[in-house]
């Protein structure tokens, strides 16, 4: 493939081309299908897995933080595979058919390493938006780094029952995020 076809394909896919997206998907999709069958997976799990990376890869690509060593193609095909191998960890299953196309080891754990920062931003998000609204509002002012005392003032709270009021908001928020099932999964994908 040349540079420019790349190039288009990439741009097609950060603008949300659905022409090129489609073709992609055309082209690329079967590969990651194959080994995801191979692999004591469903034609769904692949779509899942396949979808998952495009998601990934736009993010990357809509902040200019992608470095491509191979084809987009390939690196798809290495982010879905170490997506369904860190999926079959967790679930205890062994992986049968480790393809044709690899990436360095390091790549492959930036990669899962990314792919576990962005599940574990999206469990916390996931369950601060479960919070109050007091709760949200508290916790989203210390996030930014607003001291306690200015916190209290913005709220009408003492600076006392602001810091207990914290707490408590950031303990809730903790409770739901280990209960969170996805949590669980990313924890033992870590290990």
């Amino acid at each position: 493939m040349s540079n420019s076809n790349q190039d288009s394909i990439i741009e097609g896919i950060v603008a949300g081309d659905e022409r090129i997206i489609k073709k992609f998907y055309e082209k690329h999709l079967p590969q990651v299908k194959s080994y995801i069958l191979k692999n004591s997976g469903s034609e769904a799990d692949a779509e899942d897995v396949f979808q998952d990376a495009m998601v990934f890869v736009y993010e990357k690509l809509e902040n200019n933080s992608l470095q491509l060593t191979s084809s987009l193609g390939t690196f798809v095909y290495s982010v879905c595979r170490n997506l369904w191998r860190n999926k079959l960890k967790g679930n205890k299953k062994t992986v049968h058919n480790e393809s044709i196309l690899s990436i360095s080891k390091a790549n492959d754990m930036d990669i899962i390493d990314q792919i576990n920062d962005n599940e574990r931003r999206y469990v916390f998000q996931k369950c601060f938006l479960k919070l109050g609204t007091g709760c949200q509002e508290l916790l989203s002012l210390f996030f930014e780094g607003v001291s306690m005392k200015d916190i209290a003032k913005q709220k009408g709270y003492s600076e006392a029952y602001t810091r207990k009021k914290k707490f408590e908001c950031k303990n809730k928020l903790v409770a739901m995020v280990k209960e969170d099932p996805i949590f669980e999964e990313i924890k033992i994908n870590t290990k």
